[in-house]
């Protein structure tokens, strides 16, 4: 028998691993469910549509029933139109349904854990009013385990950023600024975008899905300015209010204090007013994130001034930086940061409808080419990366 207990020890720790290492699995196609109201739209959370969404009706619910033997453990929704106020509630002894779940985040696609296990919840609408109700344009159930990597499980980042990337549309991280993004996630660096434009959720989803693939998991910074786009800056700044922008563009700064800040190009890549006011505000914000008068919503209160260490601007000058996309990276199994981003790129439709005709890393599509506007650590000379004399 003492020779048999080390074994039998060894075959539960075995178990135990094999246990925690279980994957979740998808049981969506084996769960029931009931609406509160528009039950036509079911279909519209199962479509692979970002697109199209169930919406409910004041305080209304969408119902998932999962097998008695397979409990739910979590759910990964995706947003339609706008995210307000939200509950996951299940049922209590005595039948009445209370909450067990809710949150502050607001993350286009979101997973949720429910970690207790339940056979029975509801997603229910908390929104105080009548017209701000839930809206869910993709809904997946999964059971207990490990998540699948495709599972977007995101943070707001609470600290310092490497880098911030600051962008108009959901896209022109990949179609202006190509593997940027990978290739500095890769090196693990702590990387921040920031895009000006609050667009419609589909977009919104989209550009999630390219930068999980990408290995991001700060969840972006979207302000609140209107897809209304002009021709050129002063247009733009008529439409936005310059100093309303310029302000907020302070603000991204001194909230995420990189190191190094990347943009647009001063003249923003051909006719996009929206790009030439954030190179314009960028070039500003070296002196306005430093400044108390250039403050939005308590901004040097809660988070301090920042002098930025180093600005890129997208094509700018004559002496670029250039940096290298071609390189395998073990992060990505060996893909380079170019076929990344293409492939990210490759998902979000709006931009590739916008820009049908464009080559990447060619002409102002060229993401990989950048010119050093500002610096406090002197010119780069080996002009090959854009945290040089920073490490």
């Amino acid at each position: 028998m003492k020779k048999l207990l080390p074994l039998l020890i060894l075959l539960m720790l075995l178990l135990c691993v094999s246990a925690l290492g279980e994957e979740a699995h998808d049981i969506t196609d084996r769960c029931t469910y009931a609406l509160s109201n528009n039950k036509k739209q079911l279909s519209a959370m199962f479509d692979n549509d970002y697109a199209t969404h169930w919406s409910s009706n004041h305080r209304g619910y969408v119902e998932i029933t999962s097998p008695s033997e397979t409990p739910i453990c979590g759910l990964y929704v995706s947003w339609g139109k706008f995210i307000t106020k939200w509950c996951i509630q299940a049922q209590n002894e005595g039948g009445a349904w209370k909450t067990v779940y809710e949150t502050e985040d607001e993350y286009y696609n979101q997973y949720i854990p429910l970690s207790q296990g339940y056979n029975a919840v509801r997603l229910t609408c908390q929104s105080p009013d009548y017209e701000h109700v839930v809206n869910i344009s993709e809904l997946r159930v999964f059971s207990e385990g490990e998540l699948p990597s495709s599972v977007q499980q995101w943070k707001t980042l609470d600290g310092k950023a490497d880098l911030v990337l600051l962008v108009t549309d959901p896209g022109d991280e990949f179609l202006f600024f190509g593997g940027l993004i990978p290739k500095y996630i890769a090196q693990g660096r702590e990387v921040m975008l920031c895009v000006v434009v609050n667009t419609d959720a589909p977009y919104k989803c989209e550009m999630l899905d390219g930068l999980w693939q990408c290995g991001l998991t700060n969840y972006p910074y979207i302000a609140y300015f209107k897809p209304n786009m002009q021709a050129t800056a002063k247009q733009q700044y008529a439409v936005w209010s310059e100093v309303q922008f310029v302000r907020h563009v302070s603000r991204i700064v001194r909230i995420y204090k990189p190191d190094v800040l990347v943009t647009h190009a001063i003249d923003g890549e051909g006719v996009d007013g929206g790009h030439k006011v954030c190179a314009d505000a960028a070039i500003k914000s070296i002196t306005t994130a430093m400044d108390n008068k250039y403050d939005v919503g308590y901004g040097v209160k809660l988070f301090g001034n920042w002098q930025l260490k180093k600005l890129y601007l997208h094509l700018y000058g004559s002496n670029r930086t250039v940096l290298d996309y071609d390189q395998p990276l073990d992060l990505f199994n060996g893909k380079t940061a170019e076929q990344m981003a293409e492939a990210a790129y490759g998902l979000q439709t709006y931009q590739n409808k916008k820009h049908a005709s464009a080559q990447l890393g060619e002409g102002i599509y060229d993401g990989s080419s950048f010119g050093l506007y500002f610096s406090t650590v002197g010119e780069d000379v080996a002009m090959n990366d854009l945290f040089e004399h920073l490490d």
